[in-house]
């Protein structure tokens, strides 16, 4: 079993193999937005979004936190937050709790159409 990240559940036999780099199709997208726009405008008007499996381990508590430390000088930005996982309730209470303006969602691959802008 290869696990590709500490932060999952340890299996019997399991070994972690981190995978680094960019997949190319993410730089493709990249290349093609940055073709399509037009001088001196930005194509990435939507805002920014954090994706990963919702587990605690995966930086939601550093995400959290960092929100909420930071909330007056971010102007409490808001936040497109996508993912699924055990701690999904705890994170999004969490969030709740402190009045961030982090918006969740279903889990989605990072070369979904609805992630390009």
């Amino acid at each position: 079993m290869l696990r590709l990240s500490a932060a999952t559940q340890g299996l019997p036999k399991s070994l972690v193999c981190n995978v680094h780099g960019v997949s190319p199709k993410f730089l493709d997208i990249g290349k093609q937005l940055a073709s399509e726009s037009e001088e001196g405008k930005s194509r990435f008007s939507k805002g920014a979004y954090y994706l990963g499996k919702m587990i605690w381990g995966k930086g939601y508590r550093e995400l959290v936190d960092l929100l909420a430390q930071n909330k007056e000088v971010l102007d409490n930005t808001p936040l497109d937050v996508f993912g699924t996982g055990e701690d999904s309730q705890a994170v999004q209470a969490e969030a709740q709790a402190h009045g961030l303006r982090m918006n969740f969602h279903e889990g989605r691959d990072h070369a979904d159409v609805l992630l390009h802008g």
